[in-house]
């Protein structure tokens, strides 16, 4: 599902103003929230109408029609005489005003105030409708405007401008998308479980991008991973993701062994550090455990994780969760771990496991021809292909040593 949004309004066009501020710079404030909140629930957001640009009217719809969206969310804000409040959404005459009608009834819930959800037809041009962006993007895309609030009322206005309410209008907007245009479903990954991806292919790809890599962490990984039932090759891949290959290049230097970043905010702020490897990676796991379940620490694990108690328990049961909660804006965080794992699990190959007993697998032991060439000298009398890794005997050992001694009289 893909969503266009426009900004409504930019360059020499500011649209509305009142209290010394434009309408331009309110709508492309809530457009970047709406674009960044819609992405994060996984639809593709086209946001290249989101600017301070002016377009002529025909170029902007031309631009949406082309861009091939389901959905084009147009914002704008609403001036009256000061007296008015209130948010409105307007849809095509020729829809029924589900989608319009949802956002209405999400925004009522926040206790904001709200109007109506409306359709107008143009005074021109019968069944047609009246709103130029609406009647020129029909059929190909789905448009609606949406109008925030009267931004000349000075009780609205102070909401429009409150970063919190620009928050709590977008999840609105965002949920009811959400409900009118479903995402189809997309199979994630938990966080808990048991590695899929085995450490050699993990040292593998580390120690081609950085032949420095102390492939042990890779091994307390696995291990400590084990301890909580979370899924160490995940744990490992988001480190690598947080430390760029180990190579440290950010805030958190390699000597404080925090290998997800717990507590570096940026800006200079190198967060926790920890007394030993094993402490480091103990401390990332503890936090991937905070985040995918409720449950509490395994038996006898102490906790190390300083940031442990600042998360909310169980939101992040898969590592496509993790999005906007682990990292901020964070969008395809998760994914792009999943994404990461994937390709070391194509790139990389195991060792070849060669087993005695199957014959299309059996690569020649660099004994054999040993074996053969003294069984041909009568210096073995049976043959020992199959067992030559095996020790040898004491009493064998004698024997095949007398029989070479006696060889060597032979020449003499």
């Amino acid at each position: 599902m893909k969503i266009i949004i426009d900004s409504g309004h930019g360059g020499s066009d500011p649209g509305a103003i009142a209290f010394g501020s434009l309408e331009k710079d309110l709508n492309l404030n809530f457009s970047e929230k709406l674009a960044e909140t819609l992405a994060t629930k996984g639809y593709e957001v086209d946001s290249s109408l989101i600017n301070d640009e002016n377009y002529d009217s025909q170029v902007l719809t031309s631009l949406i029609r082309a861009s091939q969206a389901n959905l084009c969310i147009s914002c704008h804000n609403n001036t009256a005489n000061g007296s008015v409040r209130g948010f409105e959404v307007i849809h095509s005459i020729h829809s029924d005003g589900v989608l319009a009608k949802e956002i209405i009834s999400a925004v009522e819930k926040t206790g904001y105030i709200v109007r109506s959800a409306y359709s107008r037809e143009s005074y021109i041009y019968p069944d047609t409708d009246y709103f130029f962006i609406i009647r020129e993007t029909y059929p190909d895309v789905e448009t609606i405007i949406v109008e925030l609030g009267f931004m000349d009322n000075s009780e609205d206005f102070a909401l429009l401008t409150s970063n919190q309410w620009q928050m709590t209008l977008t999840n609105a907007v965002a949920d009811a998308v959400s409900s009118y245009l479903p995402l189809p479903l997309i199979s994630k990954t938990p966080i808990l479980g048991t590695s899929e991806v085995s450490a050699f292919k993990l040292k593998s790809a580390v120690t081609d991008n950085n032949p420095d890599f102390n492939n042990s962490i890779v091994d307390e990984y696995i291990e400590i991973s084990s301890l909580y039932g979370i899924r160490g090759d995940l744990a490992f891949c988001q480190c690598i993701n947080e430390t760029n290959w180990f190579l440290f290049t950010g805030n958190v230097k390699r000597e404080q062994n925090n290998f997800a970043g717990l507590g570096a905010t940026g800006n200079g702020v190198t967060g926790a550090t920890f007394a030993s490897i094993s402490e480091g990676v103990e401390a990332h796991i503890q936090h991937l455990y905070a985040y995918a379940t409720t449950n509490d620490l395994p038996q006898d694990r102490t906790l190390v994780d300083p940031r442990f108690n600042y998360v909310r328990r169980g939101i992040a049961p898969n590592i496509e969760d993790l999005d906007g909660k682990w990292a901020v804006p964070g969008i395809g965080y998760g994914e792009r771990i999943v994404t990461l794992l994937d390709l070391i699990n194509e790139k990389y190959a195991d060792p070849v496991v060669v087993d005695p007993k199957d014959p299309d697998t059996t690569e020649e032991h660099w004994a054999k021809a040993c074996n053969d060439e003294l069984i041909e000298a009568g210096i073995l009398f049976d043959d020992h292909s199959s067992t030559l890794d095996q020790p040898a005997s004491e009493g064998m050992v004698i024997c095949i040593a007398n029989r070479l001694r006696k060889e060597l009289l032979k020449n003499e």
